[in-house]
């Protein structure tokens, strides 16, 4: 049976209360929502089956031909006039169900890389978006990572990966370099960098297989995915003393042993609520396979 979730159905996404909606439409929405869920109860397979063809094909109807209103709208008054339009709350609220107005690249990718940026800050690095452009998004690499080759592999890895994920028209990545410093220092000031922790061999790892490891008492999950290797902290949740070594993997999903919870083995995020597993850089060097504990300093500059 094809997959008819609730949130392939616009109607009920707007169920919460909006203190700003007037309250006769709030209601509307709340029956509506409620009639979704007797739909999805109904007992004879095919009935359901077509129950739920005939609201997909309203909500293409209607996501088209709102999207065909907004630009012609937007090529008549300008987008200052589809903003305007927009700001009234039950207009906002049906453009809301069906994903509309479109942000454009720069927002999509900012809300993309929202969930990017802590990471990169966990690992002594700064992530900077310089500007996105039919699908080519420009980054800047800098702080303590910058100049590591294993590190800024491994980041620029975890960015395509969310941008491939959350950003629909994502063509390209191109990471620039960050401008020279011309800095003139007083004293000596250490540097920082990834620190790498050696954990095995690549032959070692089984491809498609979790690989539980323990460096300097840190419980992690290895996994040798398409060519790939990721590592990430191990516990669900994150943080938790339940071990996630003996789930399973599902393709590119893993399966969380005590709750069901599923994994993004790319890129640690959940892909059935919210939440993300501790990624932790990872080089591959002469076969040796090596993890990033935290930062060091090296010395003077």
């Amino acid at each position: 049976m094809p997959d008819r979730s609730r949130k392939q159905i616009p109607v009920v996404q707007v169920s919460t209360p909006t203190p700003e909606l007037p309250s006769e439409f709030q209601h509307l929405l709340e029956w509506l929502g409620t009639g979704l869920e007797r739909m999805e109860e109904i007992q004879d397979e095919k009935t359901r089956e077509e129950v739920f063809a005939f609201l997909e094909g309203i909500d293409v109807l209607h996501r088209q031909g709102l999207g065909r209103i907004l630009d012609l709208i937007a090529s008549l008054g300008g987008q200052q006039a589809v903003e305007r339009i927009a700001q009234d709350p039950i207009v906002r609220t049906l453009l809301e169900m069906y994903d509309l107005p479109e942000a454009d690249e720069r927002t999509q990718v900012e809300r993309v890389l929202e969930d990017v940026y802590p990471y990169f800050q966990s690992h002594g690095g700064k992530l900077d978006l310089l500007g996105v452009e039919n699908g080519r998004v420009r980054v800047r690499l800098s702080g303590s990572c910058e100049g590591c080759p294993e590190t800024a592999t491994t980041l620029q890895r975890v960015v395509e990966e969310a941008l491939r994920e959350g950003f629909p028209g994502f063509r390209e990545l191109v990471a620039e370099e960050p401008p020279p410093k011309n800095i003139v220092q007083i004293g000596r000031r250490p540097l920082r960098r990834p620190r790498w922790v050696a954990a095995g061999r690549l032959e070692d790892l089984e491809p498609g297989a979790l690989q539980p490891w323990r460096l300097e008492d840190v419980s992690l999950l290895l996994i040798r995915l398409d060519g790939e290797v990721y590592a990430y902290r191990d516990g669900c949740p994150p943080g938790s003393a339940l071990t996630l070594h003996l789930g399973r993997v599902e393709g590119r999903t893993l399966v969380c042993p005590w709750h069901g919870c599923r994994y993004d083995l790319r890129t640690g995020k959940r892909e059935d609520d919210e939440g993300k597993l501790s990624v932790l850089p990872v080089a591959v060097r002469d076969g040796e396979v090596k993890v990033a504990l935290g930062v060091e300093e090296v010395g003077p500059e």
